[in-house]
Formats: C-alpha cells, sequence, structure tokens
C-alpha cells in the first residue's frame, strides 16, 4: 500500500471514537446505540481509504519539480516605492509637558 496507513487507521479511528463520544455527548446516540462500536470502525477504513488514495508526501516523484520564478531586473508597475525612498517616521514625544522650573 502506497501512503501512510497507520497514520490513517490511528486519524480515523481517533475521528470515529470522538464523533461517537460528541454523538453521546449531545444526546444524538444513546449510550446502548450500536453506533458507538460502528463509528470508530468506519472511521478506520476510511483512514486507510484516505491513505491508499491521497498522496500526503509519500515521496512518490511524480510531480515535476517546481521551478523559481525569475525575479525581475527592473522595478515593476507596483513596486513603485523602493528601499532608498521610504523616509522613517519622525519619533514622537510621548513624555507629559513638565514646567522647566520644577
Amino acid at each position: 500500500m502506497k501512503g501512510r496507513w497507520f497514520l490513517g487507521v490511528v486519524s480515523g479511528f481517533l475521528f470515529g471514537l470522538l464523533l461517537g463520544v460528541t454523538l453521546f455527548l449531545f444526546g444524538a446516540v444513546p449510550l446502548h446505540s450500536q453506533w458507538l462500536w460502528i463509528l470508530p470502525l468506519v472511521g478506520i477504513v476510511l483512514g486507510l481509504a484516505m491513505a491508499a488514495w491521497a498522496p500526503f508526501g509519500s515521496g512518490g516523484g511524480d510531480a515535476a519539480p517546481a521551478t523559481a520564478a525569475p525575479t525581475p531586473s527592473t522595478p515593476t508597475q507596483t513596486d513603485t516605492t523602493l528601499e532608498h525612498d521610504v523616509v522613517p517616521a519622525e519619533p514622537t514625544d510621548t513624555a507629559p509637558d513638565q514646567p522647566d522650573d520644577v
């Protein structure tokens, strides 16, 4: 099987288990319901299916390598402020005014 099947099993089981607990706590499913046993098993099956189907970084290498976009040598129309054009903000005096003859 290609992919991370163990991660799919564990995450599917936890998803099904916590979904059953949530449904029980909100009163949608009684405690003696079979859904509390079925949901974790369905979660395991769905986790295995997702692990087999989805390429979550399994190192397949089927995709073409990404190339970096070329950097423009001249500034574009949207880049109107350059680094040397930026004027630093003037410092503001945050201290309260005090009389000089204290």
